[in-house]
């Protein structure tokens, strides 16, 4: 009967399904064989190794390194006696990986230990054939991949009838090895389908290899900015541009960028525009010299107009400094009419053929008098001038008049003819 259940154990064993799994996954599957010494004399001392698929374990990883195990195996051993023994063996234990003391690779030592039941063995105790058993022994993981690992372990074993009797030796035999030796395959733990060590659970992109960094999802341009969200996702750029790349810096992305070698502003598609008349400066004739489009950037230079030929007009101003009017002692009018018409007639033309040219009109005096009545005299002759060129249609803005009194005579006041010189009104030009 105990020989048909490890049968059906071995068949579950074949017909378990694996599955790929990465370093968190908890459950663990080990399919082999085993090989028995029951420290005997004879034939019973030696090894006996099973050519079948004689050992199967399941292991549950609990943290901090403990794993719990419940293993099974069966073995066919040939007796001192000349008979042949099933051995049968249940094993309820944990193991600890060491592991978690010094990491070696791909190389897992263990050390394991727990108790359980073994029979088939005749000629023991009485012919009794279920015993109970404690064990404790080291084992040897190497891992080919995440998921599979070849599997060595030697185990001490100490059985008798009485579970009290475990301590004894009253029953002689009482203690034999097993070594066991299998492929073991990890299992369990969450999906990692893209193979990038994020659990697809926790993968924003599970069916593509990504960083960790990323949640899963994949960075090709190594710009810290995932593909999905990478309008260049191609070429290294940066956060502000959606991972594009700027290489002038404008803030423009290389991409949109009509001049992407040389800072420029956006109005112009990224190029540059030196002389600020809104043309880029490739297209700009004269680009440190702002100008219109419609004269390619260029300033426009005004026509040079000729100046016009200037004419000698009828009456020159030349005119005026001949003008002098000479008055008779205390008076500000003129006694010869006709000679005064005459002299502001030409008065008249010179400013008519100088259309943009203004006068003042000076009165002076000669020292007769005191200074204040001389003062006032003269302004009475350059205003009566003034009155007589307005009346000749001259504009009033056109003429100012000044009494200089006795300051300034042109001749000597000590004699007659001195004093009639002083006695005048001029014309001087003003601008």
């Amino acid at each position: 009967m105990k020989y048909h259940v490890y049968t059906m154990l071995l068949c579950i064993a074949f017909s378990t399904h694996t599955f790929s799994q990465n370093q968190d996954n908890p459950w663990k599957l080990t399919v082999g064989t085993n090989a028995v010494n029951l420290l005997l004399d004879g034939k019973d001392g030696e090894t006996h190794i099973s050519p079948n698929f004689s050992y199967l374990e399941v292991s549950r990883y609990l943290g901090g390194g403990f794993s719990i195990d419940l293993a099974g195996t069966i073995n066919n051993l040939d007796r001192e006696s000349g008979g042949d023994d099933l051995y049968y063996g249940i094993d309820l234990g944990t193991s600890l990986s060491a592991n978690r003391i010094v990491n070696l690779g791909k190389f897992e030592p263990t050390l394991r230990g727990g108790f359980g039941l073994v029979g088939g063995l005749s000629g023991m105790a009485d012919n009794d054939k279920d015993f109970f058993v404690v064990y404790g022994g080291a084992g040897l993981n190497y891992w080919f991949n995440d998921a599979i690992a070849l599997t060595l372990k030697s185990t001490y074993k100490v059985y008798s009838k009485e579970f009290d009797g475990l301590i004894g030796n009253d029953n002689g035999g009482e203690s034999h090895l097993q070594h066991l030796l299998g492929l073991s395959f990890a299992f369990g733990g969450e999906s990692d389908s893209d193979k990038d060590g994020v659990k697809d659970s926790e993968d924003a992109c599970p069916g593509i290899a990504g960083l960790e960094s990323l949640n899963g999802c994949p960075d090709d341009d190594g710009d810290g900015i995932k593909n999905s969200d990478d309008d260049c996702p191609m070429m290294a750029g940066l956060m502000a541009l959606n991972g594009c790349p700027d290489a002038d810096d404008d803030g423009i992305k290389d991409a949109d960028d009509a001049c992407p070698n040389v800072a420029g502003i956006a109005s112009l598609n990224g190029c540059p525009d030196r002389d600020g008349d809104g043309i880029a400066d490739k297209k700009d004739r004269c680009p440190r010299k702002a100008g219109p489009s419609s004269n390619n950037g260029c300033p426009v230079v005004a026509e040079k107009q000729e100046k016009p030929k200037m004419t000698m007009p009828e009456y020159p101003l030349s005119l005026l400094s001949d003008f002098v009017v000479y008055f008779d002692s205390d008076e500000h009018d003129v006694n010869s009419r006709s000679a005064l018409n005459n002299k502001l007639r030409t008065v008249v033309n010179v400013l008519n053929s100088n259309p943009y040219t203004n006068i003042r009109i000076e009165g002076h005096t000669d020292n007769t008098g005191s200074s204040s009545y001389n003062k006032s005299l003269s302004d009475k002759r350059a205003k009566h001038i003034m009155k007589r060129l307005k009346d000749a249609g001259i504009r009033a803005n056109r003429m100012s008049t000044k009494g200089y009194g006795e300051t300034t005579p042109k001749g000597n006041n000590t004699t007659k003819e001195g004093r009639a010189a002083n006695r005048r009104v001029e014309i001087k030009v003003v601008k």
